[in-house]
């Protein structure tokens, strides 16, 4: 009786009019079982007599009706199992829906009905799950302060707890997890505790018990397990007291480590530890855990139980930790040591599992009393004369760093997570416990990469551990070993670590220690400069480079600015002044420091910590806005010194280095006081005026003297004054509003300098002016406005990029006018010339009238709604009656961008399209490209409902546009009308094509479904790739795509889904992926032969230093040689293929350089004569694999093809040339007449006679 069977109280649903029989009609009439009809008739029935009775039909009065019915057939012997059954069923699902108030009225007289039916000799399954139900929801109900009323109730559930019918059973669990659950914070708790608690006992001792006879025995077990799974819904509900009694009895099940036992018994443990708020007590859930813990590490059990205990133990020893944290951390080891266990299985979701609880435990349990206790042991004790035993952090930090021994091997990646987890936890305590797991992880760099994959997982454990100790102690465990005689025991792979994980360091060191190192270093590289070896003093110039690029990474968070910022700018300045290579690293350090300080004290360092490594947030918990005003303070006090310095630089710098010069003024001009800052401008000014005026008295000269000696690009003055310039912007943050006057009026001659270089500067420097300092833009709106008018005759084309964006910022500010005429005058002046720059050649500058354009469609659009973007639409729409093609091409160009960028704007498209058809009739290619772009982009950016309205006038116009023409631009519209195919489907662009024009519908179709059964004939694995291949990420506007004058089968796809292939990268990652596999296969076993080339008495694989020299060994000794057919990937996964016979590898076990040296220089030789032979004639194939050794003839070749007679490709004879076209035809008209002529001759000897005659010919022709 499937629909009856429903565990809940609440769960059944009424019906629409309320009557409890049309819901049962409803829910049960439909089913086929004829329990659920003799439900039906029986509720049928009753509501039928209630209606002759005029009683209403409320769920009081089907109550009443249904409890005096059992009332009766209780007492009758021989009652109807069926119709009881029905009764009790309805009578479970109306006891919801009675008022709490009858129930507590009525509950006794309903209890003992259903005791009654209960106990009855011929009761069916279903309804003791229905009279259970009822006592349950009778005892819900009840009144919760006299135990003596809900006893009898209570046990006659509790009885079938162990009931042999398992729906039953499984019943009565529920409905004493549900009481259970109503009784919690009321006295009648402990009592229903205590019955539980009493059975359970009873079982265990009926099952245990020596006196019990063998069937007794196991009945008892068998009950035993029934009530086990009772406790699994019900143990957490239970009083304090009692869970605490089967928490012991937990603990012996346990040792008796039997599965079936042991199963119930962590899943009951984990319901305990999940429950929220629920008391319990912590020494006896931690002894079960603890026993679990030891019977983990004992016993090899399955991957699902591995898995399940060592979650269990995670979030047990976090419950533990609640109650009692001293407890907890005692038996952590134990919980490691299982964990560490785990890890060493074979199974993935196991070791997974054992990995995250490891991280769970060590981020949630060991805390900073642990770790200060730990270190205060290890302080106040000389380790020479310690007699105390090893510390509780020290026991975990042991049993971390045994993960990285060899028996891990195979997990090695998931262990430098638990390392790491480790090493951020303890911080700069680290250095008290972890030593030894630092050198330990040095050790393991030193493997090659055959035999350890795992380099970069090992360069995050590394970095971890800088993070946490600091550069200072990190470098004092592992120094870099600058002192080293040769320079290639420097620990070189330490430099990127640093530069990735430093954070929160000490400036002082940087400056004391490291740059002491430096110049200990630049002496070494003098005296081998000295000593004749330039190699080694260029490495030793390389480690002084790369001690400076540290830099940055010690400025980011520096716990000491205030005091060390000091010491550290007389190294810096020397630095910028005498070293270029290193003014890139110093300037991106200058600015680290000024930004952070600067973010901190406004107060806008609003990072997520979930994103930051713990290093960076203890790192940035030092810094507060005090500490960070004190930082900025003393770096303003050195900017007088730093500008001057900086500004000097820059002057005399190259391009490239201008860039990070230029930013590092501007961030110390932001913080410098008013003062400097205009002085420095001030001085600037007077010097670009000087150069100015030098310039114009030069510019005269020329016009009087015609003789001129041209001048280097660096000492011109037009790049003093373009420097000039850029010098004045970079000091913008720090300049005042008379500052900014002054600056303005020196742009105002500039933009219309014939020079191009300072015309350009000067739109460069004007758009920087008004990005960053609104107040020009309010103050001076109109006399820029008409500044950029009048200078607009003299413009530089080179300057137009940077005069679309001061444009830009003028009609952005203008957008906010209130006025819409205001807003429409200062549009319309600057709109043509930012649609004529979508034409220029210049791809930067087409690129930022594109930018420029839709920008202001955006700010347009959200104004308030109103239909402006709509208006700047048709503004654009304006050009299409311009007189010459290029305004025309131009305007369709930018009404294409606006589509493609806002889809409200495809339907205002679409009113253009008979202007677009007309367009398309002029004989102008300039015009055609862009309407058929444009028609592209509404093609790709609608959806099919809009272009079917549309469909019968897009296919007339181009068909009959594609009839006036020489078939120009024919591939672009058969590639518009596959995509209206695509997009519409194949009929209905049949049912508007004309009659004349359904061959080239055909012809689409054939390809659709050639291309369709080509995809689906290929393996399932190129489906995969090529499915991948469309799921990257949204692509942009490409011009090219859109207007380019041949069609691309793919363009339109990519517009249309907005997505990139990705095909290749899948590739190259699945040969990664292969290649890892194999290292993973090869990294598990040690070779067998290993033993027998090393020394004579036996390995000790637990001493980690044998094991890795040993695996270091075993690159030297003898391995299998891969298969001829397996193929061959280079280092960055790419697939190797040799042409023509591969070349004879040396003998592995060969040593000798010289015969090496020997086959390379042979094979180079042989290379470069095939290279030279292929350049001189264009003989690519010389048919020498059909020679014959022994006689003249060509033989057959076993799997080769037969000998066949060619002409081979000359590319020298592809050209365009008569002679070489006739010398082509002649060559291949011959090919049959050659093969008599030199029949029995081989292929070789027949070509090279065949090209001793060509050459000849050739030196005839010269």
């Amino acid at each position: 009786m499937e629909g009856i069977e429903l565990e809940g109280f609440d769960n059944f649903p009424d019906s629409t009019t309320g009557d409890f029989c049309d819901s049962i009609l409803r829910h049960f009439s439909k089913s086929d079982q004829e329990d659920s009809q003799r439900l039906c008739a029986t509720v049928g029935a009753m509501a039928q007599e209630l209606k002759e009775q005029g009683l209403p039909l409320t769920p009081v009065a089907y109550f009443g009706a249904t409890c005096s019915s059992l009332d009766r057939l209780g007492s009758q012997p021989d009652s109807p199992p069926h119709v009881v059954q029905s009764l009790t069923t309805i009578l479970s699902l109306l006891l919801p829906r009675i008022p709490v108030a009858v129930l507590k009225k009525k509950g006794d007289f309903v209890s003992k009905i259903v005791v009654t039916v209960l106990r009855l000799n011929s009761v069916t399954e279903v309804t003791l799950t229905s009279g259970l139900k009822c006592l349950a929801q009778l005892l819900i109900a009840g009144d919760k302060t006299n135990w003596s009323d809900l006893s009898q109730n209570y046990s006659v559930i509790v009885g079938y707890l162990t009931d042999s019918q398992s729906k039953v059973r499984r019943q009565s669990h529920l409905c004493i997890r549900d009481v259970l659950q109503s009784f919690r914070g009321t006295p009648v708790l402990a009592p229903a505790s205590e019955a539980i608690s009493n059975l359970f006992e009873r079982f265990l001792l009926l099952a245990g018990g020596s006196n019990a006879n063998s069937n007794e025995g196991a009945k008892g077990a068998q009950e035993v397990l029934y009530v086990l799974d009772a406790l699994k819904d019900s143990l957490p509900l239970m009083s304090t007291k009692y869970m605490t009694t089967i928490l012991k009895y937990y603990k012996t099940l346990l040792e008796l480590r039997q599965p079936l036992v042991t199963r119930r018994v962590t899943d009951s443990l984990n319901v305990v530890c999940s429950y929220p708020n629920v008391e319990v007590s912590a020494e006896a859930l931690l002894d079960s855990l603890s026993l679990l813990a030891l019977s983990v590490s004992a016993n090899e059990t399955s991957p699902v139980s591995m898995t399940f205990n060592a979650r269990l133990l995670s979030s047990g020893m976090m419950k533990v930790y609640s109650l009692n944290r001293q407890l907890c951390v005692i038996k952590l080891p134990i919980v490691f040591s299982a964990l560490k266990d785990i890890m060493g299985s074979e199974h993935e979701e196991a070791i997974f599992s054992a990995t995250e609880a490891f991280k769970t435990l060590i981020n949630g349990c060991i805390d900073e009393g642990l770790i200060k206790q730990g270190v205060d042991q290890i302080i106040n004790s000389k380790s020479d004369d310690r007699k105390s035993g090893p510390t509780i952090i020290e026991k975990n930090c042991a049993i971390v760093e045994s993960l990285l021994d060899y028996h891990c091997s195979a997990v090695w990646d998931m262990s430098f997570q638990v390392v790491s987890t480790m090493f951020d936890k303890l911080g700069y305590y680290s250095s008290y416990f972890m030593k030894g797991t630092l050198k330990n992880l040095a050790d393991m760099q030193r493997l090659p990469d055959k035999d350890f994959p795992y380099r970069t997982q090992l360069h995050e454990c590394v970095g971890s551990a800088l993070g946490a100790m600091g550069p200072e102690t990190f470098l004092g465990i592992l120094p870099l070993n600058f002192e080293a005689k040769d320079l290639s025991d420097v620990n070189d792979w330490l430099f990127q670590i640093l530069k990735q994980h430093v954070v929160g360091a000490h400036l002082s060191f940087f400056s004391e220690t490291l740059l002491g190192l430096v110049g200990e270093m630049r002496q070494r590289s003098q005296k081998l400069k000295l000593e004749g070896k330039v190699r080694s003093s260029s490495i030793a110039d390389g480690f002084v480079y790369k001690v400076w690029s540290l830099l940055p990474s010690f400025c980011n968070y520096p716990l000491d600015t205030a005091k060390s910022f000091k010491e550290l700018l007389s190294p810096i300045c020397s630095a910028l002044h005498e070293e270029h290579d290193l003014r890139g690293k110093i300037c991106s350090s200058l600015q680290i420091l000024i930004q952070q300080n600067k973010k901190i004290k406004e107060g806008k360092d609003d990072l997520d910590g979930a994103e930051l490594s713990p290093a960076k947030q203890r790192a940035m918990s030092h810094y507060t806005p005090e500490i960070a005003r004190e930082n900025l303070e003393v770096l303003s006090a050195s900017a007088p010194q730093l500008l001057s310095l900086l500004s000097g630089i820059f002057m005399e710098s190259t391009v490239d280095e201008g860039g990070s010069l230029q930013s590092t003024i501007g961030e110390f001009a932001s913080i410098a006081h008013g003062n400097v800052v205009r002085t420095l401008f001030k001085k600037t000014m007077q010097r670009l005026l000087k150069v100015t005026q030098e310039a114009a008295m030069t510019e005269a000269s020329k016009n009087n003297n015609s003789m001129q000696v041209d001048e280097s690009p660096k000492s011109s003055l037009s790049f003093q004054r373009a420097r000039l310039f850029d010098l004045a912007v970079s000091l913008l943050p720090g300049l005042d509003e008379p500052s900014l006057d002054v600056l303005f009026s020196a742009i105002k001659p500039a933009l219309q300098d014939m020079d191009g270089l300072i015309q350009k500067k000067a739109y460069k420097v004007l758009s920087i002016i008004l990005r960053n300092q609104n107040g020009v833009l309010s103050a001076k709106l109109e006399d820029l406005l008409k500044l950029m008018i009048e200078v607009l005759p003299s413009l530089h084309f080179s300057a137009k990029r940077h005069r679309l964006d001061c444009l830009h910022h003028l009609i952005a500010y203008a957008s906010k006018e209130d006025s819409n005429l205001r807003r429409h005058e200062i549009l319309s002046s600057f709109l043509t010339e930012i649609i004529l720059a979508l034409k220029e050649a210049n791809k930067k500058t087409r690129n930022r009238a594109y930018e420029v354009l839709v920008q202001i469609g955006h700010e347009y659009g959200d104004q308030d709604g109103s239909g402006q973007r709509e208006h700047l639409f048709n503004m654009v729409a304006t050009g299409l009656a311009g007189e010459t093609p290029h305004m025309i091409s131009a305007a369709v160009k930018g009404l294409a961008r606006l589509a493609y960028e806002f889809s409200d704007l495809v339907s205002s498209a679409y009113k253009l399209l008979p202007s677009t058809f007309l367009l398309l009739r002029r004989k102008n290619r300039e015009i055609i490209k862009a309407n058929l772009g444009l028609l592209k982009v509404l093609v790709a950016k609608s959806k099919a409902e809009g272009l079917e309205a549309h469909l019968a006038s897009l296919v007339e116009g181009l068909l009959k546009w594609q009839d006036d023409t020489k078939n120009h631009f024919k591939a672009k519209v058969k590639l518009l009308l596959e995509m209206l195919v695509r997009k519409c489907g194949i009929d209905a662009v049949k049912a508007v094509m004309p009659e004349e024009h359904m061959k080239l519908l055909t012809n689409i179709r054939k390809i659709k479904e050639r291309k369709e059964k080509k995809q689906a004939a290929g393996s399932e694995e190129s489906k995969s790739h090529l499915s991948k291949a469309t799921t990257s990420r949204h692509s942009s506007w490409n011009h090219t795509k859109i207007f380019s004058d041949f069609g691309d089968d793919d363009s339109d796809v990519e517009m249309a889904s907005g997505r990139k292939s990705k095909a290749s990268s899948k590739l190259k990652s699945k040969a990664v992926s292969l290649r890892s596999k194999k290292t993973r296969r090869a990294e598990r076993s040690l070779p067998e032969d290993l033993l027998d080339q090393l020394e004579d008495e036996p390995l000790d694989l637990l001493d980690r230093h044998k094991t890795r020299s040993a695996l270091q060994s075993s690159s030297n000794l003898k391995r299998k040689q891969d298969s001829d057919d397996e193929p061959e990937y280079d280092p960055d996964g790419r697939l190797i293929i040799h042409e023509g016979k591969k070349p004879k590898k040396a003998a592995a076990s060969d040593p000798d350089s010289d015969a090496r040296s020997h086959f390379s220089v042979g094979s180079s030789r042989n290379n470069n004569q095939k290279r030279r032979r292929t350049s001189e004639s264009g003989w690519a194939y010389t048919g020498s694999e059909y020679a014959s050794k022994k006689a003249s003839g060509d033989v057959k070749r076993k799997d080769k093809l037969e000998p066949y007679a060619y002409w081979p490709l000359d590319r020298k004879m592809m050209s365009r040339r008569p002679e070489h076209r006739a010398a082509a035809r002649k060559g291949m008209s011959s090919v049959v007449k050659m093969t008599k002529k030199l029949e029995g001759k081989s292929a070789s000897t027949a070509l090279s006679a065949k090209f001793m005659k060509f050459k000849k010919v050739q030196k005839k022709k010269r």
